[in-house]
């Protein structure tokens, strides 16, 4: 068991927080409001909240090797931005966009970039492929392949320590997925359950520890829950808000735990009931996790 005990609140009041990362050579923390159009950057030696206004929705991002850009998924496609000048350099743009949009996105353990896509509106779902989501594999060179179809909203991205085992959530589907994953040519084989939610509560952003263990953010209960590499829950946070996000480790020793909400579709009773909906929570734990993938940038 894990303990974890709350050190402080980021008051943000994000409408949809994710995509959560810590800058290990900056100290500091990036995420994104995708409905506020905005990347957040906190710095905690000295508590300042920084807001960079983005040019469309910002759906998730990834640092890049031995450079200040990011390689960001943004609704329609996949730039390289950078967060000071705020200059844009488009790479890829989805096919088709209508009705779908990019999602939840991580670097893998050999520097490659994946994210996903989703099928925005949910009530107007289709049983057309071309108007489901994906998951995409965006390489070094700028190559991009599809490796899995069918997706509704793209999720829970992450990697075993040894990049080994993928995890990955169609979150519609209440379960979270782990794939055999062959790191030198980026494929997947031997798709199994992992774990399983129950009706109403969807698994989001997940983290891998340092010890292999799975850390789950789920929207609808407001919980935290870490899963051993087996599938069985070895920790539960219970927040103050029902919409939980995403999750990442850092500080300086990868002890503390980010977490981030949503107050996205709150009625006013909820709002009221919820107040803290969309603000970012701070843990020390007794675990520890990993720096962050970063993607290996051979583009022209």
């Amino acid at each position: 068991m894990i303990t974890c005990n709350l050190l402080k609140t980021l008051p943000v009041a994000n409408g949809l927080g994710e995509c959560i990362l810590w800058n290990e050579s900056e100290q500091r923390l990036y995420w994104t409001d995708m409905p506020g159009n905005q990347l957040l950057r906190y710095r905690p030696a000295d508590d300042h909240i920084e807001r960079i206004p983005t040019p469309e929705n910002l759906c998730s991002f990834g640092f890049i090797e031995h450079s200040d850009w990011l390689l960001c998924a943004f609704q329609s496609g996949i730039a390289r931005f950078h967060p000071d000048s705020r200059e844009l350099h488009w790479l890829y743009r989805l096919p088709d966009p209508e009705g779908l949009r990019l999602n939840d996105g991580r670097v893998d353990r050999q520097g490659r970039f994946w994210v996903g896509s989703l099928i925005d509106n949910q009530g107007n779902s289709s049983d057309d492929p071309a108007r489901q989501g994906k998951l995409y594999r965006f390489d070094h060179d700028g190559s991009i392949s599809e490796h899995l179809g069918g997706i509704r909203i793209s999720n829970s991205l992450c990697w075993s320590p040894d990049g080994r085992t993928m995890y990955f959530a169609d979150s519609p589907s209440n379960q979270i997925e782990r794939f055999d994953f062959y790191g030198q040519n980026g494929t997947l084989a031997n798709r199994t359950v992992l774990a399983r939610t129950d009706a109403g509560i969807h698994p989001d952003g997940s983290i891998v520890d340092a010890d292999g263990y799975l850390w789950n953010a789920q929207w609808g209960n407001g919980k935290v829950i870490r899963y051993s590499p087996s599938g069985v829950i070895d920790t539960v946070i219970q927040l103050p808000v029902k919409q939980v996000t995403c999750l990442t480790f850092g500080g300086e020793d990868f002890s503390w735990l980010f977490v981030t909400s949503a107050n996205f579709g709150l009625s006013a009773a909820e709002l009221a009931a919820q107040p803290q909906a969309g603000d970012v929570f701070i843990y020390q734990t007794s675990a520890r996790g990993l720096a962050e993938n970063r993607f290996i940038d051979r583009l022209p």
